[in-house]
């Protein structure tokens, strides 16, 4: 074979050389990948976040106990019964306290009889001393005799009242209008005064109450007179409530002071005691305002509180100044408005400017 001449050789070889070669093509470098993050939007109705769930109270309500120890004799009511102030409810055994009311009687009309004859045997002995038919002792004696006689009428009196008094504890009044809640004895069944023997539960349901635990965070923005918008559950009917009073201390556990509140206007079925109310608290809070937020959202690093919000499909970090309402809830006074999209989930990764796709 006939080799070709140098500069032929020198010019395939260059050309050979110039082809394609994929080690030789430089990396096209990935595009950056979108996080993918969950939102919530800044809630700003107070209303729609300051709430607190409590209950429908009876003002009035008491446990009912008989005054003295006995052997029930009979119940006039029973559970659900409704019943008037002064109405008896119970009745004991009162044979005995009234044989010792009679033996009272018996005592104070003795009593009577002797202090009349005192009181005669005194006058006339006055009326002898007027006639010098009597010596001073005499008198003194009659005087004495009398008073004696006096002293021991008022005392049987006192131990009559006594004796009536016990024979009236043998039955239990109601202290108030109101409904029977509960029976826990039977007829028959003995009581003892000490310790008390309770036997019946009594509940005005004309005077209920809502009882609620507001966070001490939220509590000062309240005052007593505000109305509130309230539901009860479980049918979910709106009423009203005026605050009534606000405790004086913070109950340790929950962090949290005791609001009470009544109902405005006529009471309809549902409110009763025992049932759960819900106070949304906006309204009468006017100094909440700002923006508010799941606790869950805000940052803090470096001693800066921060929420990460998305603008575009970048995330951008944002500080903020809050305040914690509850345990779930803060209120943010500045940094961010309503319109502003907070990331919610778990922001692991983010970095300011980072792509970021909002995920349904």
């Amino acid at each position: 074979m006939k080799t070709p001449p140098a500069p032929l050789a020198a010019l395939l070889l260059l050309l050979g050389g110039c082809g394609p070669s994929k080690a030789s093509l430089p990396a096209t470098p990935p595009a950056e990948a979108a996080v993918g993050v969950r939102t919530v939007k800044p809630q700003a109705d107070a209303g729609a976040v300051l709430r607190s769930t409590g209950e429908l109270r009876a003002r009035h309500e008491a446990t009912l106990s008989p005054e003295v120890s006995g052997r029930i004799l009979r119940f006039r009511v029973d559970v659900g019964s409704r019943v008037a102030r002064g109405d008896v409810l119970v009745e004991l055994d009162e044979t005995t306290a009234r044989i010792q009311v009679q033996q009272a009687r018996a005592a104070r009309a003795a009593a009577e009889a002797a202090h009349r004859s005192a009181l005669a045997d005194l006058k006339r002995t006055q009326e002898l001393a007027r006639g010098d038919a009597a010596p001073p002792a005499v008198l003194e004696r009659a005087t004495l005799g009398e008073e004696q006689a006096a002293a021991a009428l008022q005392q049987a009196g006192a131990a009559l009242a006594a004796a009536e008094d016990q024979l009236a504890k043998h039955v239990v009044r109601a202290p108030f209008d109101g409904v029977v809640t509960a029976r826990t004895k039977s007829a028959g069944e003995y009581v003892a005064m000490m310790p008390p023997t309770p036997v019946l539960a009594l509940v005005d349901v004309s005077t209920v109450e809502v009882r609620a635990p507001v966070p001490e965070t939220v509590v000062d923005l309240l005052a007593p007179g505000a109305e509130l918008d309230a539901t009860v559950s479980p049918s979910g009917k709106p009423f009203r409530a005026r605050i009534r009073a606000i405790g004086a201390q913070v109950e340790p556990a929950g962090r949290t002071v005791e609001v009470r509140a009544d109902p405005v206007g006529p009471l309809f079925r549902e409110l009763r005691p025992g049932a759960i109310v819900e106070l949304r608290l906006g309204a009468a809070a006017p100094g909440a305002g700002g923006v508010f937020l799941p606790a869950a959202t805000v940052r803090e690093a470096a001693g800066e509180r921060f929420v990460w919000t998305v603008v575009g499909n970048e995330a951008r970090r944002r500080p903020v100044q809050v305040e914690h309402l509850s345990p779930g809830t803060v209120r943010v006074t500045s940094g961010l408005g309503p319109s502003d999209l907070v990331v919610a989930s778990d922001d692991a990764g983010l970095a300011d400017g980072a792509r970021v796709r909002v995920l349904e």
